[in-house]
């Protein structure tokens, strides 16, 4: 038996799984208002071009999901590989329509290879780590059907949330109007929103200033590394701030230092709703342990 995962371009890999000849990827893209399209990237010297333009643009770019042809084109390879098993790794479904196009597709080809589709709930190193755990599990043995219904309970158990600097970036996507924002930018308000199965993204809570944001982000790593008995990866995702990103991985590391941290750039087709300046991160449990 042999196994390839499908994921997008908005997941996060370790250095280790990058090149992974088994890990198979689908790219999203931007579109700027004058009909530029800027596809999903991980090269660094792009992701920073791609941050120095959003700051200038007036109008948020729009995302383009993956087209059915890269689905249908990886699967025809994967076949032809001699691979007997797919497991399908994506960003939300609420945040875009990849997940719904390759399970369609998957239908097409289940009578030539077994297919399985996991939602996962979330992006960047979630999807990572769901790579890594369930390559630990089959590698264990346990079957393709148990590996996937314990990604979903890591789906359904991680939290995922976003700050963002600039109100004006959500002002920008629909979510704040401009009287919220302005008011908000005076009083040093950070929202802090949260990854959502129902509405995409909610907001989580509101504080005034940097400070408080660390500080509520470290009781949410209390509460999970409690819950998890310390089985926890945490991942730290930024727009083109990377000391904001390693200073809160070294507040986290002084209560808990020995968890698996990962620190990564925020994508373009993330970075849309995030903006310059934001910090995202992602609570996952482990369940191949």
């Amino acid at each position: 038996m042999k196994t390839a995962y499908i994921i997008d371009s908005t997941a996060d890999l370790r250095e280790e799984y990058r090149d992974h000849p088994d890990v198979y990827v689908v790219n999203l893209s931007v579109i700027f208002e004058n009909g530029d399209e800027f596809v999903d990237t991980k090269d660094t010297n792009k992701v920073k071009q791609y941050y120095s333009r959003l700051k200038t643009e007036k109008v948020p770019p729009s995302t383009s999901q993956p087209t059915p042809n890269q689905f249908y084109e990886l699967l025809e390879e994967i076949i032809e590989k001699g691979y007997t098993d797919v497991i399908g790794i994506l960003l939300s479904k609420k945040l875009s329509g990849a997940f719904q196009t390759c399970s369609m597709i998957f239908d097409e080809f289940e009578d030539k290879i077994n297919t399985y589709l996991v939602n996962s709930s979330s992006t960047s190193y979630v999807i990572g780590s769901m790579v890594e755990q369930a390559m630990n599990m089959l590698e264990a043995g346990v079957s393709h059907k148990e590996v996937v219904d314990n990604l979903e309970w890591v789906a359904n158990n991680q939290d995922t949330y976003l700050t963002v600097k600039d109100l004006k970036n959500l002002v920008k996507g629909g979510r704040l109007g401009a009287t919220s924002a302005a008011i908000g930018t005076l009083l040093k308000i950070r929202p802090i929103m949260m990854f959502d199965d129902e509405l995409g993204v909610k907001l989580f809570d509101k504080v005034r200033t940097d400070k408080r944001v660390v500080k509520k982000l470290q009781d949410v790593l209390v509460e999970m590394a409690t819950k998890f008995k310390e089985k926890l990866d945490v991942v730290v995702i930024h727009g083109d701030d990377e000391p904001s990103a390693a200073d809160l991985i070294e507040k986290f590391k002084e209560k808990y230092p020995s968890l698996n941290y990962q620190m990564f750039y925020l994508g373009p087709v993330l970075g849309v709703h995030g903006g310059y300046g934001c910090i995202g991160l992602a609570f996952i449990p482990r369940k191949d342990s």
